[in-house]
């Protein structure tokens, strides 16, 4: 077994978490924390639909033939189209 120091303030976030997500105990928080970042860890797009992930793809076709246009121009007609700036 081992044996974790915790600062106070890690100490508060640990109990606000269990409070908030119904932990028994301080090794539950921890273990679904780790269990949550391996998950990050190990890809991202897993967390992401099949539609999403096909729209990205597509993208990136689009990207790759030439068709993208920059950053500016997309966030120009972003404002325009939802604040009619």
């Amino acid at each position: 077994m081992t044996t974790i120091t915790l600062s106070t303030e890690t100490e508060k976030l640990l109990e606000e978490r269990m409070r908030r997500d119904g932990h028994d105990s301080p090794d539950q928080a921890v273990r679904a924390a780790l269990l949550v970042l391996n998950d990050a860890d190990n890809d991202d797009s897993t967390l992401l639909d099949d539609q999403t992930l096909a729209a990205i793809e597509g993208a990136n076709l689009e990207v790759d033939r030439g068709e993208g246009i920059p950053v500016e121009e997309a966030f120009r007609r972003l404002r325009a189209k939802h604040l009619g700036a």
